[in-house]
């Protein structure tokens, strides 16, 4: 089928075909009816043509040929001229398809020939009130011209729509990224640190050697499910629910407590007007804050981490700084998932994020806008 035409056009054009040739051959003699019939059977043979060889990509020049030639027939194999001939309307049919299915080129073409026609009938009288018939000719191109424009227009928007719903579906992918690694690689690594402390517990009190390999193990098992998990979600965002309230700024104390029982050495400082904080600003320095404290419980356990939040009128300020006891090689890239995360978050919301090496330490500085433009409210399913 041509772009953007059904089998809807395909049956109303047939039918249409069938009335005005049904009519053009009773309006002749019964004498005249066999040359007429053939003249139809030629006008409808392109569709068996096109279904019996599969040639659609050649129906413009089909139609037009097969129609022309039934018309001639119609117009000038009959023994007398009719009086308001219904023959020639299958030219003005034959413009307005040809005119619709191929291109502008195609309908003046198709429009000039059936002109040509009509004016040697009428020359040689084989037609009356021909003036008619070429007005006709010339709605039909409109119509046709129309046609093709209206088509073509819905074929884009179909795929257009086609790519939004393509797009959508990788956002939504990217966002289910995000989400699974913040709460899964946080939960996984609070329970780490939970079966490294207590394998140090066992192993300086000299308890049972079999418990503390098997803590070993838990402990190994419990990485590699973490960079399975990593490394699934970056399949997941490569290619691109319930609803519940998603964290905010007020649940960052509520974390740092969460870490620091699990072993981790967090010091938290949190001031300022808190509420005054957006959700989306709230979810995304929640988010940034579990992250970091996430890498580093996963990559220096044993170091001190000093996490400090401060809302002024205009902004929140979050830091994140891991203190180590030597030069800092933090084993995290700036091209990660989750520093990738990170940098998406920040900027949705307009504000900046510096995350590096400094002295002797790891650190994630975050100044984002208190209530932004940019930011847009979540919830569960929403936050990527």
């Amino acid at each position: 089928m041509p772009s953007g035409f059904g089998w809807t056009h395909v049956v109303t054009i047939d039918v249409t075909m069938v009335v005005i040739g049904a009519i053009a051959i009773a309006q002749r003699p019964l004498s005249d009816w066999p040359v007429a019939a053939i003249a139809m059977v030629i006008a409808a043979s392109p569709w068996l043509v096109f279904f019996a060889f599969d040639l659609m990509k050649h129906e413009g020049i089909a139609l037009w040929s097969a129609w022309m030639l039934g018309t001639g027939i119609l117009l000038f194999a009959t023994s007398t001229p009719i009086t308001g001939d219904f023959a020639p309307l299958l030219l003005i049919l034959d413009v307005g398809v040809v005119s619709a299915i191929t291109s502008t080129r195609g309908g003046v073409l198709a429009a000039a020939s059936a002109t040509a026609l009509l004016v040697c009938a009428a020359a040689l009288h084989r037609l009356d009130t021909p003036v008619l018939y070429l007005a006709f000719v010339g709605i039909g191109w409109l119509v046709g011209y129309l046609m093709r424009i209206q088509q073509g227009l819905l074929v884009e928007q179909q795929q257009m729509q086609e790519e939004l719903a393509a797009h959508a579906v990788a956002d939504e992918r990217r966002r289910i990224a995000r989400e699974v690694h913040d709460v899964i690689a946080h939960s996984l690594s609070i329970t780490l640190l939970h079966l490294t402390g207590a394998r140090h517990t066992l192993e300086h009190e000299g308890d049972d050697a079999a418990a503390v390999r098997a803590l070993q193990q838990a402990e190994q098992l419990g990485r590699q499910a973490m960079s399975d998990i990593r490394r699934t979600i970056g399949l997941l965002d490569a290619d691109a629910s319930v609803r519940a309230p998603e964290p905010s700024v007020g649940d960052i104390a509520t974390l740092a407590e969460d870490f620091a029982e699990a072993g981790l050495d967090v010091t938290a400082s949190i001031s300022g007007e808190l509420d005054q904080v957006s959700a989306a600003t709230g979810l995304a320095l929640y988010r940034i804050a579990q992250e970091s404290l996430t890498n580093v419980a996963k990559h220096a356990p044993s170091s001190p981490v000093t996490l400090a939040l401060e809302v002024s009128r205009s902004a929140a300020r979050l830091s994140v700084v891991n203190h180590l006891p030597g030069p800092p090689s933090h084993p995290v890239a700036a091209a990660g998932s989750g520093l990738r995360g990170m940098r998406q978050r920040v900027e949705l919301l307009g504000g900046t994020i510096d995350v590096g090496p400094t002295a002797k330490c790891w650190a994630v500085h975050v100044n984002a806008p208190v209530c932004s433009d940019h930011a847009v409210p979540a919830t569960r399913g929403e936050g990527g």
